[in-house]
């Protein structure tokens, strides 16, 4: 069986285009264009992005919503596709790009009103999963089995690339037990062992990322860069993604995310509720204990300074400084795939129910 081409998640007033089809470089045909649906917001999602008041969030079918009220009402934008989009990055309030299955990549020039698609390999069967833009012009995108794409003008055109890694990383230290829990039937069946992990160095072929999927971007507080793979495999860029670090965390199986919890240090998390900490870009490496063995998909810094980490079963654990963690759990125990912190206070929490805002409250007691 091939392994999972998608995230994890996804195994377990209608808008004409015409204006927006008539500029863009690939014009879509109509019966490609995704549908306004009045519960879009209640489908599955899969990524958050926010700049200046603006949330953007992308999902199942090719949708995309916006909200500018501190996501208290979202609404939906029609794209040039009816593919999972399962990433999200703006430049500014203006320019962005959504990626997503069959290779689709889109772009707005208008804060998301309007979408262009730029990229699409629907024959390559590889999905990307997440993009970033360092500036205006130049950024890349990730995903299954290695898969780079990278653009140096403003994502109208894209060429493929090799991930190359420039040297291992240092570092496979760690305090604390390194026990996981058993997961479910998914994990043996799509990671074919049953750690859940790869028991050799075959991910890396001289010095290139082969065939393991590049889940997701992210950064720390010094703007480095990060992408969290499979095969226990986080990568770190010092120069905007132009070269790349394999670090060595102490765990084989599939990393999924990570974020920065304060200014001085990185938290990356995974399968089967895999958390670990470092204070020293990946050099060394701290096990953080969780209440949980679910995978953790996303998370946010909160304005008071906590933090939020979210997975399946609707796990969603919260802690004031990223060492000790409370879980809080959705009763219908649906996953989470991201969360995304609002200036008053409030959560945004993004996954299998759509998207909900929370209030500081539900989540008190830490």
């Amino acid at each position: 069986m091939p392994r999972l081409l998608v995230l994890p998640l996804l195994a377990l007033l209608a808008i004409a285009p015409g204006t927006a089809a008539a500029a863009c470089p690939d014009p879509v045909p109509e019966s490609e264009w995704s549908l306004i649906m009045p519960l879009a917001a209640k489908s599955l999602t899969l990524d958050i992005a926010r700049v200046g008041d603006t949330y953007v969030v992308v999902g199942d079918r090719g949708h995309v919503l916006i909200s500018e009220d501190e996501g208290r009402s979202w609404a939906q934008q029609r794209t040039p596709t009816r593919v999972p989009l399962t990433g999200v990055w703006f430049h500014d309030r203006n320019l962005g790009w959504a990626v997503g299955h069959d290779a689709v990549i889109l772009r707005t020039e208008d804060g998301g009103e309007s979408w262009c698609r730029v990229h699409f390999a629907p024959e390559l069967e590889r999905p990307l999963f997440d993009v970033w833009f360092a500036d205006a012009s130049n950024g890349f995108a990730v995903g299954a089995y290695g898969y780079l794409l990278r653009s140096s003008d403003g994502g109208l055109t894209w060429r493929e690339e090799t991930l190359d890694i420039i040297e291992d990383g240092a570092g496979d230290e760690t305090s604390g037990e390194d026990e996981y829990a058993e997961d479910d039937e998914f994990v043996e069946e799509e990671y074919g062992d049953e750690d859940g992990g790869w028991d050799d160095d075959s991910w890396m072929d001289d010095g290139v990322a082969a065939d393991v999927h590049l889940n997701r971007i992210f950064r720390d507080a010094a703007v480095r860069l990060y992408i969290a793979a499979e095969a226990g495999s986080i990568l770190r860029s010092d120069d905007q993604g132009r070269t790349w670090l394999a670090l060595n965390p102490p765990y084989d199986g599939s990393f999924f995310n990570g974020l920065a919890p304060d200014d001085e240090s990185l938290l990356v998390f995974g399968l089967r509720g895999s958390m670990f900490r470092t204070w020293d870009q990946g050099a060394s490496w701290r096990d953080v204990k969780l209440p949980v063995d679910t995978s953790l998909f996303g998370g946010a810094r909160l304005v008071d300074g906590g933090i939020i980490v979210v997975g399946t079963a609707g796990v969603m654990l919260i802690s004031r400084e990223g060492d000790r963690f409370r879980l809080v759990q959705r009763p219908d125990r649906k996953a989470l795939m991201g969360a995304m912190a609002t200036d008053d206070g409030g959560v945004i929490v993004i996954g299998e129910p759509g998207i909900e805002r929370l209030e500081r409250r539900n989540l008190a007691g830490d």
